[in-house]
């Protein structure tokens, strides 16, 4: 399969890192905005278009496009370019990472999955999802559309989680539990109880002891 990726930054150059390990997957340019456009009309050694002209360069019918996998506007850019390239007439690849587990679970189009991560049976992930390593969705999970998860969250059976929302790394999500639409979860944070729209949890910040690990070892470890 022909693809083109979104995106000529450092997201963009580790997604064609994967891409072309992909048996596939036959990565032949990328597209970006042009304000962005590399001035030698390249990235990695293949071609860039224009976003405003890539189907000249890169014809729907013929090419398919994965991304942009990022995070600006909390979603809401990848969002937006994913319904213009459908307007284009564009279809969309997607790619799980041969080291994860996705078994009996619905994953929705333009959507990545990277090392390490589970996807229990019955949960169901939105359009242009997107999995850093070593995420886990539970079982009956509910995952909006445009998600972004950094690496090493955990979503619990049957939670459900809106569209356009971010989970930063180390982040948990209980059992039965609803995060809404337009949210941030900050690092580190445990969420344990429902989060309405467009609000931001965040965990109390880290607690800094000065000579801690000197007096932590010589009580406990001797």
């Amino acid at each position: 399969m022909d693809i083109i990726l979104f995106g000529v930054g450092q997201i963009a150059e580790v997604m064609a890192h994967y891409v072309q390990q992909d048996p596939h997957l036959n990565l032949v340019g990328f597209t970006v905005d042009r304000a962005y456009l590399p001035p030698s009309g390249e990235f990695k050694g293949l071609p860039v278009a224009a976003w405003d002209d890539a189907s000249t360069l890169f014809p729907p019918g013929k090419i398919r496009i994965l991304g942009p996998v990022s995070y600006r506007g909390n979603n809401t850019f990848r969002r937006d370019r994913h319904f213009e390239a459908k307007e284009r007439g564009y279809s969309f690849a997607s790619y799980i990472h041969p080291s994860s587990h996705v078994s009996g679970a619905e994953i929705g189009e333009n959507s990545v999955i990277l090392e390490e991560c589970t996807v229990q049976p019955y949960a169901k992930l939105g359009t242009g999802s997107i999995l850093w390593s070593k995420v886990h969705i539970g079982h009956h999970a509910q995952i909006g559309d445009f998600c972004f998860f950094a690496s090493f969250c955990g979503i619990a059976g049957n939670a459900r989680v809106g569209d356009c929302t971010f989970f930063g790394g180390q982040t948990g999500l209980a059992d039965n539990l609803s995060v809404g639409s337009g949210c941030i979860i900050g690092a580190g944070t445990a969420v344990t109880e429902t989060i309405p729209d467009g609000a931001l949890a965040i965990s109390r910040g880290t607690r800094v002891l000065p000579n801690g690990a000197r007096r932590f070892a010589r009580r406990l470890l001797g």
